[in-house]
């Protein structure tokens, strides 16, 4: 199978699980923020904002590794996954005295606590899941991506919501997470244990020093996600010590939208990952045009996000949650500008991990947490939610200064007005057809899609060497 058909198939997969997943667990939020008391939304949202920081200390970059090595040498899998497994436990205890330690230092209530301590369990439960998806993201069999995901949040969107409608309250509700993901880390690793390691997966591969090894290797990887963690987490953890579990809503609420959209670049840079290591170690001129390309057609799909969002915000808000959450429209027309960028940063920061540079990414990641934390602490007194939002947008906009300034060194990426100015020609179109319109806000989504796509197409935004990758990923397969 050639390339462009193998990244098809797979985007396909991943988009297909992504989607239906992401949908699922946005309709999950919504029920959440209506059925949920502000307080109780807040309490759950600050929960996932600290228990997804510790799940990233018990991971530690493992998971990211595992797809760049196995990629390379798919015989190592077994002795990776039973180290990895052996080293995960670890560090689960460790972020476990670290969420015990945070809670009781910032004296939350009791029952703050318990939600935490709930949805600390199922973070790391997920952290496992996450494993199995990178076992089948280095063998690009992504179909198994694919069914867990979807499997995963059907069954817990039809358990979480059915709690929430019964009226069962925000302990049933958190408790439901951890059940339904113990159900999917069993599944998964029947699948690998069947498909993969084929039986030969042994602790006895358990090796202190590979696990040193190990470590010393993914250590960029897992500072560069917890450092990414941090700003992507850290402003509802601090709106929760600064303003309130009503603020912490009010912010989630938005920020969940823009968190519903990113499946699309984390799908297609997820696919791409292993075919630009390959490259990388084996072609730079075909590593160039599947990095530049990419970037295009990021730049293109993000670019009508954002101003869509930004445009539509009243109406966004105000259909999915309701009055009561009209003040959280003024988060999302800021959070929509960081959706461009954050489309555009998944592909340079994937691409660093992809060349090698993955401390180069963990430097850039390192330099924004510590940005958004500075900015959360003089903005958040100052503006409230809306400075959470601004410290957000800022951040990302210094990440892509840095991650363009380190890919550059590596892989350089020729600059074309044309290739900039037409898909921003094509958003001030749509923003214009949709922004003095009264109607629906579905209908005006629709009607700012049909314009930007038209004008895509008129400006001539695609080249012969688009079309001919799309006619190679569509048709014959053929290596690009």
């Amino acid at each position: 199978m050639g390339t462009a058909r193998r990244i098809s198939r797979n985007t396909a997969y991943l988009a297909a699980a992504e989607m239906v997943s992401k949908v699922l667990q946005f309709v999950v939020m919504i029920y959440a923020a209506r059925l949920l008391s502000q307080e109780d939304f807040g309490k759950f949202s600050f929960a996932l904002s600290l228990s997804f920081i510790a799940m990233i200390l018990a991971d530690w970059g493992l998971n990211q590794l595992l797809v760049r090595t196995v990629a390379r040498d798919k015989g190592g899998l077994e002795k990776y996954v039973a180290n990895s497994i052996f080293l995960k436990i670890i560090f689960s205890a460790l972020s476990g005295a670290f969420i015990v330690i945070v809670l009781n230092l910032f004296r939350y209530p009791q029952t703050t606590k318990g939600i935490v301590y709930i949805i600390w369990f199922f973070a790391i439960l997920g952290t496992f899941t996450e494993l199995l998806y990178s076992i089948f993201r280095a063998f690009e069999r992504m179909e198994f991506d694919s069914l867990l995901k979807i499997t995963r949040m059907a069954v817990l969107a039809a358990a979480s919501i059915t709690i929430l409608v019964l009226g069962k309250g925000i302990v049933a509700f958190s408790v439901s997470f951890v059940v339904v993901e113990a159900g999917v880390v069993l599944m998964g690793s029947l699948i690998v244990w069947r498909v993969f390691s084929r039986g030969r997966l042994s602790f006895s591969l358990l090796d202190v020093a590979y696990m040193k090894s190990m470590l010393r290797e993914a250590l960029p990887f897992g500072l560069a996600i917890l450092f990414g963690s941090l700003y992507f987490y850290i402003s509802g953890f601090m709106l929760s010590v600064m303003e309130g579990d009503v603020a912490v809503a009010l912010f989630s609420s938005a920020y969940n939208i823009a968190l519903a959209v990113l499946f699309v670049p984390m799908v297609y840079t997820n696919a791409i990952y292993p075919v630009l290591s390959r490259y990388h170690a084996s072609s730079r001129e075909k590593l160039a045009l599947l990095y530049g390309r990419s970037l295009k057609y990021l730049y293109i799909i993000g670019l009508p996000v954002s101003v869509g969002l930004y445009a539509l915000s009243d109406g966004i808000v105000a259909f999915l949650y309701g009055a009561e959450y009209a003040a959280a429209s003024l988060v999302l027309k800021i959070i929509a500008w960081y959706l461009f960028l954050k489309f555009v940063n998944f592909h340079l920061g994937i691409t660093l991990s992809a060349i090698d540079r993955q401390k180069q990414r963990m430097i850039g990641q390192g330099i924004t947490a510590g940005v958004n934390v500075l900015l959360n602490l003089i903005l958040i007194p100052l503006y409230g939610i809306a400075g959470a939002a601004i410290s957000t947008l800022v951040t990302e906009v210094v990440l892509f200064i840095t991650y363009h300034a380190f890919v550059s060194k590596t892989v350089r990426l020729p600059f074309s007005i044309g290739g900039v100015a037409r898909p921003l020609i094509a958003a001030v179109l749509m923003f214009g057809a949709v922004q003095y319109l009264h109607l629906h806000v579905l209908i005006l989504a629709g009607i700012g899609a049909a314009v930007y796509a038209t004008a895509i197409f008129l400006l001539r935004t695609f080249d012969k060497t688009d079309y001919s990758i799309i006619r190679g990923i569509l048709s014959n397969g053929s290596e690009k």
